[in-house]
């Protein structure tokens, strides 16, 4: 989802899916919740004609998801985010949790209209990676999901911005979580991931320090392998846990 999304390369330890596609290549197993009938059916067309993805099953709520996550253990689950039945984040803790050490990626389809910025923190804080819009084009959407099968995330811009204002309102200054896992970072490190807590993008960062976008993204996925971050949601929570977030001023800096 060029432009549109953060990703996070995937972390030591991360599943990755075994069977071949025919070309060398991985395929995902995948899962697809919505309980409109003709949005299932044109998901499963999408997704069969891709062959990176296995379609293993869909479900119209979310108790019949679970029994097919249970059965299958899919790599990624496509779950609309008004999926019927139990709250549609206590399904994805469940489909996150519930694979003996082996989290299924989890992607939030969403209406026009998207979340609210408290219920995107939850689901961030469920172990959601992704979050997409219907209204998105159809290769954004498998490019979306492709990258959560593969251990990263995909999310529309704004919502890290969304995340923040939650944030500012759950905690408003005080730390909370000791910032002594912070020494684990470089100083350039620090500065990006303090920068990261604002909200910006790869280029913004990359415009701030006078660095390359690809350096600043490679220095984003050290911090996350040495915090054991997920993406960059994780990254805003753990500053405003720790209080580092907010107030950062932006420091001009030679490579």
């Amino acid at each position: 989802m060029a432009g549109r999304t953060e990703r996070c390369a995937a972390r030591p330890g991360d599943r990755a899916p075994v069977t071949g596609n025919g070309s060398g290549g991985p395929r995902f197993g995948l899962l697809l919740g919505d309980e409109q009938p003709l949005v299932r059916r044109g998901l499963r067309a999408l997704f069969e004609a891709d062959p990176a993805f296995r379609v293993q099953g869909e479900a119209g709520n979310g108790d019949t998801l679970l029994e097919l996550a249970h059965l299958h253990r899919p790599d990624v689950v496509l779950v609309d985010a008004d999926l019927p039945g139990p709250d549609v984040l206590g399904v994805a803790r469940r489909l996150v949790e519930d694979h003996s050490g082996r989290c299924a990626g989890v992607v939030l389809l969403t209406s026009a209209t998207g979340l609210t910025e408290s219920r995107i923190l939850a689901a961030a804080r469920a172990g959601v990676r992704g979050f997409l819009h219907k209204r998105e084009s159809s290769e954004e959407i498998v490019s979306g999901v492709r990258s959560v099968a593969r251990g990263g995330v995909a999310m529309s811009e704004h919502i890290v911005g969304q995340v923040l204002a939650a944030l500012r309102c759950d905690h408003p200054a005080a730390a909370f979580r000791p910032a002594g896992e912070l020494a684990l970072l470089t100083p350039r490190e620090l500065q990006i991931f303090r920068l990261v807590a604002q909200g910006l993008t790869n280029q913004q960062i990359a415009d701030v320090l006078v660095l390359s976008e690809a350096t600043v993204k490679s220095h984003f996925n050290r911090i996350c392998r040495k915090l054991a971050l997920r993406n960059r949601v994780d990254a805003v929570i753990l500053a405003y846990e720790i209080g580092v977030a907010g107030g950062v001023a932006e420091q001009r800096s030679s490579a």
